[in-house]
């Protein structure tokens, strides 16, 4: 009966392995790559950007200086109206070199931005999108991502070695029996 369930956990234990591993290997990849080649990582909260870039993905944002800022581009700005808001939208044109500004407005939107953005304020342009994965992000801040990723490993960790203190505790009366 024993053998069973210890080959039983094995296998269970096998498996939550691999399955981990396979998620966790590239996840972990793409995040130390997106930060070696200085990548941003932002979620889309508002449907501006829509059929583009659905609410819930995540924008991998490169760095680009405002020189190369073309119409067209979808480009990452902080919000001339409201300071620390980061904002994406598509570049419609830009205006005369001298100020260097410009006009913006989202895919789903029928008009352009009202406030032309500095090229000061530019953060970066997008690179690509996945979809989806922005929720799930946001969704791992702050506390989860700390009891995901710290309190249910030690709460494991703590259960697992009780459990072994226990079953070593427990072969040698079984023995003297």
């Amino acid at each position: 009966m024993r053998h069973a369930q210890a080959g039983t956990r094995g296998w269970l234990g096998a498996t939550l392995g691999v399955v981990s591993i396979a998620l966790l290997l590239p996840l972990t990849v793409f995040l130390v790559a997106a930060w070696l080649l200085g990548w941003q990582l932002q979620s889309v909260q508002s449907g501006s950007m829509t059929p583009t870039y659905s609410i819930g993905s995540l924008l991998v944002i490169g760095q680009i200086d405002a020189g190369d800022v073309e119409p067209g581009m979808a480009i990452v700005f902080e919000d001339p109206g409201a300071p620390g808001r980061l904002v994406t939208h598509r570049v419609v044109r830009t205006t005369p070199a001298e100020t260097m500004q410009f006009v913006t407005q989202g895919d789903a939107n029928a008009t352009a931005d009202p406030t032309p953005v500095p090229a000061r304020l530019v953060r970066g342009r997008v690179l690509w999108e996945v979809s989806h994965l922005g929720s799930l992000l946001d969704w791992l801040q702050w506390p989860r991502s700390f009891v995901l990723l710290v309190v249910a490993p030690g709460l494991l960790l703590l259960v697992l070695e009780w459990r072994a203190r226990r079953q070593r505790r427990l072969v040698p009366l079984e023995a003297a029996a």
